[in-house]
C-alpha cells in the first residue's frame, strides 16, 4: 500500500519497532522460524496478581484478531484485545466486580463496564444480548450476555486507574 519505496521502508521500520516493543512484553515468545529453537518463559517472568485483582480471565474463547498495542492504518493503537468468536457465544465476567454500565454504546453493540477492587475496570464490547444490569454484583465467570450471529467480535479492555494495561499479563484462567 506504500506509494513509493521510501514509504515502504518507513512502514517496515514502524512495524519492526512495534515487534520489538511487543517482544519485550511479558507473555509467550513469538513462534521461532525453526521449532527446535523454541524457548520457554520462566514462571518468574509473569506479573504477579495485582492488589484488588486476584484473578482475571478472558471473557470469551476465540481467535485474537487485534492484540494490545497493535495499530492498523488510520486507526488508533488498540487499548485492549479483539477476539473473533463463534455465533451466540456466552460472554462472562473476567473478574469479580460491580456492573457500572450495561447497554448500547456508539457502534460497539451492547457493552458492559465492570468496576473491580483496587481501581481496576474491565470493558467488554460486542454483546448482542445482555444478562446484567447496572449495580449487579458479579463473581468471576458470571454470565454477562451473548454475542450475535455470524462471526462476532468481542473487544475487552483492562484498565488500572483509567489507564489501559495489557490484559494478557494478568490472565490466570482460560
Amino acid at each position: 500500500r506504500a506509494s513509493d519505496l521510501s514509504d515502504l521502508v518507513a512502514a517496515m521500520d514502524v512495524q519492526a519497532r512495534l515487534r520489538e516493543q511487543l517482544a519485550a512484553l511479558p507473555g509467550p515468545l513469538p513462534r521461532p522460524p525453526r521449532p527446535e529453537a523454541a524457548q520457554v518463559i520462566d514462571a518468574a517472568q509473569f506479573v504477579p496478581p495485582p492488589q484488588g485483582l486476584s484473578t482475571w480471565m478472558l471473557p470469551v474463547i476465540g481467535r485474537v484478531v487485534t492484540g494490545f498495542g497493535e495499530s492498523a492504518p488510520g486507526q488508533a493503537r488498540a487499548q485492549g484485545l479483539t477476539m473473533e468468536t463463534r455465533a451466540n457465544a456466552q460472554i462472562i465476567a473476567p473478574a469479580a466486580g460491580r456492573v457500572a454500565f450495561a447497554g448500547p454504546y456508539r457502534g460497539h453493540g451492547r457493552i458492559v463496564i465492570i468496576e473491580h477492587n483496587g481501581d481496576w475496570t474491565s470493558l467488554v464490547t460486542g454483546l448482542a444480548r445482555l444478562e446484567v444490569k447496572v449495580g449487579d454484583t458479579l463473581v468471576a465467570g458470571a454470565p454477562l450476555g451473548q454475542t450475535g450471529p455470524g462471526a462476532p467480535r468481542v473487544m475487552v479492555e483492562l484498565r488500572h486507574g483509567g489507564e489501559p494495561v495489557n490484559p494478557l499479563q494478568y490472565v490466570r484462567d482460560i
